[in-house]
């Protein structure tokens, strides 16, 4: 898969998800891509995926820090879990694979627990 149909399918993605306001690439490379999924002025979700090495990110920030995430570091997927966004969770759980449509519908359940939506 190249980087702009990776941004394409993530467009797609996220056009279901009522919540998102806007998806805007924020840089591009023969094997990257970083994309930001605008929420609100003070919450967004970036994308970032290194399709040569297998790396994916997704990252729900708030206020300029992290409040969850989910990433593939090439070697499996590992949790940044709300309680605790600095740790890594390598539970059986949370080394699951997980969708970008998974990861939006957790968000949508973290942003509407914490009144944002």
């Amino acid at each position: 898969m190249t980087p702009d149909a990776f941004g394409q399918r993530v467009r797609e993605e996220a056009s279901h998800f009522a919540f998102i306001r806007s998806v805007n690439t924020l840089g591009k490379s023969a094997n990257t891509i970083k994309l930001r999924l605008h929420v609100t002025a003070e919450c967004f979700i970036q994308v970032y995926a290194n399709l040569r090495k297998g790396l994916l990110s997704y990252t729900l920030v708030f206020h300029q820090t992290r409040i969850y995430g989910r990433d593939n570091d090439g070697t499996g997927w590992h949790c940044h879990p709300h309680s605790a966004p600095e740790s890594h969770d390598f539970s059986v759980e949370e080394s699951r694979s997980v969708s970008l449509a998974e990861f939006l519908d957790e968000v949508q359940q973290i942003l509407t627990a914490e009144g944002i939506l």
